[in-house]
């Protein structure tokens, strides 16, 4: 499994900007010689403090990579997502 994660401060030092990634794999062959890590599962999360202190959330996850199958949503926070 790959990860990583950025955050973002304000001049004030408070926490303003986050985002997470990371991406499971499953060890995989083609001709039972080979094996190669292939990703199964990934989800992204990115979000942004607002003016009156809720985080909106920007949220992608790729429950299937095979068949493309990608979800996306927006929602609102009262606190920094974890």
């Amino acid at each position: 499994m790959t990860a990583d994660c950025t955050k973002g401060y304000d001049l004030q030092n408070n926490p303003c900007f986050c985002a997470f990634h990371y991406v499971r794999t499953q060890l995989r062959s083609d001709d039972d010689e080979v094996f190669y890590q292939a990703p199964i599962y990934a989800e992204t999360l990115t979000s942004w403090r607002l003016e009156d202190e809720r985080w909106l959330v920007f949220r992608e996850i790729v429950g299937n990579f095979e068949l493309g199958d990608i979800h996306s949503y927006f929602s609102l926070s009262e606190s920094m997502p974890r």
